[in-house]
């Protein structure tokens, strides 16, 4: 396994042409954990490298539903003419958890190997069928549509609340698209600090450099927002955000 970079519009391409691999694994909707979408040009040139040198892309499309700004950017499998994306997904951010289902699309060239592996998938056949009514009778697409509307009212209200009490001491990244946004904390504090805050009064938050390969210079904070009501989102700000921002202060 070898890290790439990730540079403001995702993955580093350049640094990836150097790379001694077979194949990529990459999160081009939303990337994970620091939110960029990955513009098309970047996703031609990525398929340019598949193709010239006969590698693998595997595109997680884990959250690719939810896009709030800007217009709809193509899947990498969307716009691949040589059969070079593995395109896998979930059910799991888009309707519910508990239902454990995720789905893959194989190019022609690997079917015949998938076929020949010994592996039982365990998802639910009447979940599935459900499932595969659900969307041909064309509610899921509805579904989706309502859903987008309310993760961007939620969105908004959680970036509102930042800004009003953290102000010029933090910064966003993420908010363009997916159910969560990073919280750049402009301050020497360490996230670890932040964390444990947050856990104190019941709100559990997640630091970015646990999946990061490089040091952090300053505190970066994953903050989910899917699961919540608009309630919730206020009542986590005034126990988690106002306190944080008192810890910043002294570190400053």
């Amino acid at each position: 396994m070898v890290p790439i970079s990730v540079e403001k519009d995702g993955l580093s391409i350049k640094e990836l042409t150097h790379a001694p691999v077979d194949a990529v694994y990459i999160t081009p909707s939303h990337q994970y954990p620091l939110g960029m979408v990955m513009p098309i040009a970047n996703r031609i040139q990525l398929l340019d490298w598949a193709k010239k040198h006969a590698r693998w892309i595997i595109e997680d499309d884990y959250d690719g539903e939810f896009r709030y700004r800007g217009k709809p950017i193509p899947s990498l499998q969307g716009v691949d003419e040589h059969n070079r994306v593995i395109y896998i997904g979930t059910f799991s951010k888009s309707l519910m958890p508990a239902i454990r289902i995720s789905y893959m699309v194989l190019p022609p060239e690997l079917l015949g190997t998938y076929r020949q592996l010994e592996w039982r998938q365990s998802a639910s056949r009447l979940h599935q069928q459900t499932l595969a009514l659900f969307m041909r009778s064309g509610q899921w697409e509805q579904h989706i549509r309502k859903m987008r509307t309310l993760y961007k009212k939620k969105q908004a209200l959680l970036l509102n609340e930042i800004q009003s009490v953290m102000g010029d001491h933090c910064a966003v990244s993420g908010q363009d698209a997916g159910l969560h946004i990073v919280l750049h904390v402009k301050s020497k504090v360490p996230a670890a600090v932040l964390i444990k805050k947050a856990k104190s009064v019941g709100v559990l938050v997640y630091g970015v450099s646990a999946v990061r390969n490089k040091k952090e210079h300053q505190a970066s904070i994953l903050l989910g927002y899917g699961g919540l009501s608009t309630e919730e989102i206020k009542k986590a700000s005034n126990a988690c955000i106002k306190p944080g921002c008192m810890i910043i202060n002294e570190f400053n």
